[in-house]
């Protein structure tokens, strides 16, 4: 079985990111079934801040959609974006036949199976609203606590702090137990920077409450969904999310926009 995880990172293509890239592999190693090959891939370009613009989120997706198509001509098995803003996420799903998994859907189904009520400790207002949004999407905010839970960070700050954790630590710790103390039982950090840190320091729980690893949970709702393919369960193609066009017209609506568009040839 072979997994592509798309980070949102510039993993690969500049050096300050190379330290929380290789942590990600690690992070994700560490739930995988032994055989389960496995790609970490980050964009080429990565725009700061980009949960602030949605008119820049949607240039900075493409990026995404292109390396969809480029797993699965590859012959991966799944697809997870590793983005807590689920970029392309309904589209991949219409897009694919193998399984698409967005890190924060998997998160938020998950953190209600560990527990009863969740909050998102978050490093941006930017982020609370995403993630607000979210939950009423995928029909999961009757149990989450909306804070806010804010850790003002950002993303270069997250990732070195990989290598001197303390101080950004100890405050997420702090945000953490406040949301802790108001009833959440399990904490989703998130963007996914922030459950990197706290799987480098070991962080599993804060007063009593789980803390989830949002990229573990990612990962291996990935290879379950993969297995679940190859034993013939795959999500029903009649109608919503996961309608996909014909052969025939995908191939001729690919021809047209590429006109338009810089399409790979997958």
């Amino acid at each position: 079985m072979k997994i592509w995880y798309q980070s949102a990172s510039s993993y690969g293509y500049e050096p300050v990111w190379d330290e929380y890239g290789k942590t990600l592999e690690s992070q994700c190693r560490n739930v995988l079934a032994p055989d389960v090959e496995l790609r970490v891939a980050g964009i080429p370009v990565m725009l700061r801040d980009v949960e602030n613009w949605r008119s820049l989120q949607y240039y900075q997706n493409a990026q995404v959609l292109a390396n969809m198509r480029r797993a699965e001509a590859e012959g991966y098995d799944a697809f997870v974006i590793g983005c807590t803003l689920d970029v392309c996420l309904h589209e991949g799903k219409s897009m694919l036949d193998i399984p698409v998994v967005g890190i924060s859907e998997a998160a938020y189904r998950m953190a209600m199976t560990m527990g009863r009520l969740y909050a998102v400790v978050t490093s941006s207002s930017a982020f609370t609203e995403v993630y607000g949004e979210q939950v009423e999407r995928y029909g999961v905010a009757g149990r989450y606590l909306r804070g806010p839970y804010i850790v003002p960070a950002s993303e270069e700050e997250i990732a070195t702090s990989l290598i001197q954790p303390g101080p950004l630590l100890e405050k997420f710790r702090q945000t953490a137990a406040r949301a802790v103390a108001d009833g959440a039982s399990v904490i989703i950090p998130a963007p996914a920077f922030l459950s990197t840190l706290a799987y480098r320091a070991g962080v599993t729980d804060i007063d009593g409450a789980l803390v989830l690893d949002t990229v573990a949970t990612a990962v291996k709702t990935a290879e379950m969904l993969a297995g679940l393919r190859k034993a013939g369960v795959q999500p029903s193609r009649r109608i919503g999310v996961y309608c996909k066009p014909a052969p025939r017209h995908e191939q001729d609506a690919y021809r047209d926009l590429g006109r338009v568009f810089t399409l790979e040839p997958y």
